[in-house]
């Protein structure tokens, strides 16, 4: 691992822990009981119940900060290294962004019921990745140059790539930044060959059980109940406003401990992070601003400042997520098929060769294989 890379990894913990709050506080505020006003609760459960009608859904994360915020948030874990700059410049202004078709209101869909997803990050300069769900097919596209940039590896051109070799042509497709598309069956049945951590397969069913989610929600409303208060601001900008407030450490050491128990039934759940990989993290309370229009969640907002250090006075590390309408996932044009069954054959055969030069090419630093439709 390069000397940019294993810090790197470090320094992204916390401001993906503090997306992780917003995304806690999105989903858990309307279960609160503790809140200053009746009104409000039931006012943002209704809003969030409305996205649930739709059967198309859009959401976009914008983490509009600097690279000098970035590294600050990132400081806030004493136990890692800050965020190197280079990883700071690549991560400011990236914006995430999710879509999900359904044959149902989303609140009733299941598996069976999804028509399309997608989720695409992207950059200043344009798309990083972008992965969608078509049926049993799944299409990737990645900018190499970009993630070589953000983890400081040196990325193999398109030309050094042969085509004669298992999967050559996909793979000089990526390296190129076009799309590939691979079999979901396949990329499953990969998965659970190569195993996840220490060799054990992927734990979980293919979809969260409506009894397993019962508990959970039942869970998870007595710890918002107890950690997070609800208050109705008024109306501003054409929409009503509620803000949800709660101790950024506590909230998601508890959600981790309340899903603890049901990690057998939630797919791709093997490792929870436990109290120990929060510990260093400041117990600061956090607001997040939710604004409704006509009824429905159209935005959720807050600002991590209080969780950085050496900031200027009066600087904020705003993150916004704004939901919408999802519009229609189209099916990209030109995608390369990607035989994984065949790539994988390669590399076992190579290994118990000794190791053959187009088994090394496609595994070891240069690339990893995996997945989740």
């Amino acid at each position: 691992m390069s000397p940019i890379r294993k810090p790197l990894a470090k320094s992204l913990i916390k401001p993906l822990v503090a997306v992780g709050c917003t995304t806690a506080l999105v989903t858990g505020a309307t279960a609160c009981g503790a809140i200053e006003n009746i009104s409000a609760g039931k006012k943002l459960e209704n809003a969030t119940d409305k996205l649930g009608e739709r059967r198309s859904m859009s959401m976009e994360l914008d983490l509009d900060v600097t690279p000098e915020q970035l590294i600050a948030l990132s400081k806030s874990d004493g136990a890692s290294e800050p965020m190197p700059r280079e990883a700071a410049e690549a991560l400011a202004g990236v914006k995430v962004s999710v879509a999900v078709q359904a044959k149902k209101p989303l609140a009733e869909a299941k598996d069976k019921d999804l028509v399309a997803t997608q989720l695409k990050l992207s950059g200043p300069d344009g798309v990083l990745a972008e992965y969608r769900v078509m049926g049993k097919t799944a299409y990737v596209r990645l900018d190499m140059r970009a993630f070589g940039e953000l983890s400081g590896e040196p990325v193999p051109s398109a030309d050094e790539m042969p085509e004669s070799m298992p999967g050559g042509k996909a793979l000089r497709k990526i390296l190129e930044g076009g799309w590939v598309k691979v079999d979901t069956a396949e990329m499953e049945k990969a998965r659970a060959e190569v195993g996840g951590p220490g060799g054990k397969k992927a734990s979980g069913g293919p979809e969260l059980s409506p009894e397993t989610s019962k508990k959970i929600t039942k869970s998870l409303k007595k710890l918002f109940a107890r950690e997070v208060t609800l208050k109705d601001t008024g109306s501003r900008d054409g929409a009503d406003h509620v803000v949800a407030t709660g101790p950024v450490r506590t909230l998601l050491t508890g959600i981790f401990d309340e899903l603890r128990p049901f990690t057998d039934e939630i797919p791709g759940a093997e490792d929870l992070p436990t109290a120990k990989d929060f510990k260093d993290l400041p117990n600061k309370k956090i607001a997040v601003d939710f604004a409704i229009k006509n009824g429905t969640l159209a935005k959720a907002s807050t600002d991590f400042a209080p969780l950085a250090e050496g900031l200027k006075k009066g600087d904020k590390l705003p993150v916004t997520l704004t939901f919408g309408e999802g519009g229609k996932i189209a099916v990209p044009s030109g995608a390369t098929e990607l035989d994984i069954a065949g790539m994988m054959d390669a590399m076992m055969g190579g290994f118990e060769a000794g190791g053959d030069a187009d088994a090394d090419a496609i595994s070891g630093d240069n690339f990893t294989i995996e997945g989740d439709a």
